[in-house]
């Protein structure tokens, strides 16, 4: 069986920061940072990672770590850091060994 890469994998650091693509959101029809990390999840369909699905209720802050396999066979991450102060703001990068589609992943939102 394949094993989905994790940010703990190596494929974080293969990849390094050149292999890297950021875009910073406010995602202002969500409500909440839980709200958020589900749709995310969706959206994507990717593996949660490190039990970052999971958002206490009391957090204002979050970082939701996703890993999966492109359909092309290409491995990539994606890490978000989900803010809430009054509106959900976040900031998503993805890594993978192709830069276009690093784009098209935090381009997505």
């Amino acid at each position: 069986s394949e094993s989905t890469p994790t940010p703990s994998s190596g494929i974080n650091a293969e990849y390094g920061d050149e292999n890297q693509a950021d875009e910073t959101y406010s995602l202002t029809t969500v409500k909440s940072i839980a709200g958020a990390v589900e749709q995310l999840v969706n959206f994507f369909g990717m593996q949660p990672c490190e039990r970052t699905e999971r958002v206490a209720e009391d957090k204002t802050a979050h970082t939701l770590l996703l890993a999966g396999q492109h359909k092309d066979g290409v491995e990539c991450l994606i890490k978000t850091r989900i803010v809430f102060d009054g509106v959900v703001n976040m900031k998503i990068s993805a890594r993978s060994q192709n830069a276009d589609l690093n784009d098209l992943l935090v381009s997505s939102i």
